[in-house]
């Protein structure tokens, strides 16, 4: 059974002849189904299986972003492990998510936007959990990292949950600052001492 509904931010509006965003019941997830952002020509789609590389790339590129150099120099140790963790997510085999991605209206992809239902570390309330949000380079600037931003409120305001969290790696300092702006607190520093 699918519902329509409506969009609550004003750069997230839905025109309901042309663009829709529906619950998708049996698995509780928001399919945002061409979305259209007031910044002309973008809208978020649901991901086919040739987006997977795409993906990945901006998985990989975001994550870059938000660790120290010493371990950008070693991330070919690492990646293809946290690769194989966001596919096992993404598949539905950790935490109920929604992947969807930004296209320009020529079909271009411009970025991504990746929820997921959590708990909070804290209060073990559910909350909804930005588990990845990336615009490519050429693109920032432009509104459409805020553009997700509202989008991610929105599905977490549908999903019924009262809070939305994410992390943000210290090293990302313009990211940090555009959360910051758009209302989120930092709450907890995750610190890390290295031994060898």
């Amino acid at each position: 059974m699918l519902d329509g509904i409506g969009c609550r931010s004003r750069l997230c509006a839905c025109d309901s002849r042309t663009q829709t965003i529906l619950i998708y019941d049996q698995h509780y997830a928001l399919l945002m189904n061409a979305v259209r952002f007031p910044i002309e020509g973008y809208a978020l789609r649901d991901p086919t299986d040739e987006d997977t590389s795409f993906i990945n790339e901006c998985i990989k590129e975001s994550i870059l972003m938000s660790v120290p150099e010493y371990e950008r120099k070693v991330s070919d140790v690492w990646m293809d492990d946290i690769l194989s963790v966001t596919s096992m997510a993404m598949e539905g085999g950790m935490m109920r998510s929604d992947m969807m991605i930004l296209v320009n209206d020529k079909g271009d992809k411009a970025g991504i936007l990746w929820m997921g239902i959590s708990k909070d570390q804290f209060t073990c309330e559910d909350t909804g959990y930005i588990l990845g949000l990336y615009v490519i380079e050429g693109l920032r600037g432009k509104g459409l990292g805020r553009s997700l931003i509202d989008c991610a409120e929105d599905w977490c305001i549908s999903n019924d949950l009262p809070t939305m969290t994410l992390n943000a790696g210290s090293p990302n300092k313009k990211a940090m600052e555009l959360y910051s702006r758009l209302g989120f607190d930092e709450r907890s520093t995750v610190m890390r001492k290295r031994l060898r």
